[in-house]
């Protein structure tokens, strides 16, 4: 398959809000990445390592993040890129035995990602664009484009 001159900016919106969101609350990053598949179709994947630590408030915040940077960032993607975000939502809630309360859940995550959004704009901004051009950032890449040098 040939690659892509650029790759759909609201995906790449997308999985940077899941990065910044995640190194923001101390989880590794490993590799941002957007791939398209015949069978899917375009696809995005943030890796991560040491989520398993981190709250439940916390989990919900590294979820919604893709959603939230869509939003605050006016790039939007097809409701599909977020569907998956919101199961892995539900069901924890679910686990938790707090189906109820999950619109209220999603929108304290969601406020709590635009704050971490707002705090590393440029960061964010810099990493959509190198998903935009690249398609992938690997963990010595994503570093560089979040530290301020």
């Amino acid at each position: 398959m040939e690659m892509p001159e650029q790759y759909p900016e609201g995906l790449c919106c997308h999985e940077a809000g899941h990065a910044v969101v995640a190194f923001s609350l101390g989880v590794r990053v490993v590799a941002v990445s957007v791939f398209f598949t015949e069978k899917k179709g375009w696809k995005g994947d943030t890796k991560t390592e040491g989520t398993d630590r981190l709250s439940w408030e916390d989990r919900i915040t590294m979820r919604i993040a893709g959603k939230a940077a869509e939003e605050f960032f006016n790039c939007p993607e097809d409701l599909w890129a977020s569907l998956h975000d919101l199961g892995e939502i539900d069901s924890l809630l679910a686990r938790m035995g707090m189906n109820e309360e999950r619109e209220a859940r999603i929108a304290e995550g969601k406020a709590h990602a635009r704050i971490i959004l707002e705090e590393h704009r440029e960061h964010a901004l810099r990493l959509v664009a190198c998903l935009v051009e690249h398609g992938h950032v690997n963990e010595p890449e994503f570093l560089r484009l979040m530290s301020d040098e």
